[in-house]
């Protein structure tokens, strides 16, 4: 299974796009601080047999704008995607306590062997760790500018997947 933090995959994304003022790939399916998404990526997934891609995000806007998305990550092959409206005083707190949940509930269920969380962020080391606990590797999938020396220490392996997303 895979689980991304994609908010923040996107903010960094964006970032990385500016610093080397690129455009995104045509491979690469991007809303700047939503969403981004590769078929290279969806390519590694399916070499790795992943069950299932889970992506966590959210946006302003109605629910016409929830569902957008979602069906926008649907289209790009996310089989779960889960778009929340982001609140503007409180942020989008949401989107991490959710994934956290969700995976560590499949990993105390038993769902997957191994697990690919697409963060850098060093509030994830203890979801790592109780993932860990419940006898699950986890593979962390990072941008350069965005890993956090903790949670590379404490995941299994780590895979920097800036080539993916930057190559034409």
């Amino acid at each position: 299974m895979v689980f991304v933090d994609g908010e923040n995959l996107a903010v960094r994304y964006g970032a990385m796009l500016r610093r080397m003022a690129k455009d995104p790939a045509s491979h690469v399916q991007h809303e700047e601080g939503v969403f981004v998404w590769s078929t290279g990526l969806g390519n590694v997934c399916s070499h790795r047999r992943v069950v299932r891609k889970h992506y966590y995000t959210s946006v302003t806007g109605d629910e016409n704008r929830v569902m957008e998305i979602a069906n926008r990550l649907k289209a790009a092959g996310i089989e779960d995607p889960r778009v929340f409206k982001k609140c503007k005083t409180k942020g989008s707190r949401r989107v991490d306590i959710s994934l956290s949940t969700d995976m560590l509930l499949h990993a105390a269920r038993r769902n997957y062997d191994a697990v690919v969380l697409v963060a850098g962020d060093e509030d994830y080391v203890p979801l790592v760790e109780a993932v860990k606990s419940e006898g699950r590797r986890v593979l962390i999938w990072f941008l350069p500018d965005g890993i956090s020396p903790a949670l590379e220490r404490t995941a299994d392996d780590y895979s920097d997947i800036s080539e993916i997303l930057m190559s034409a």
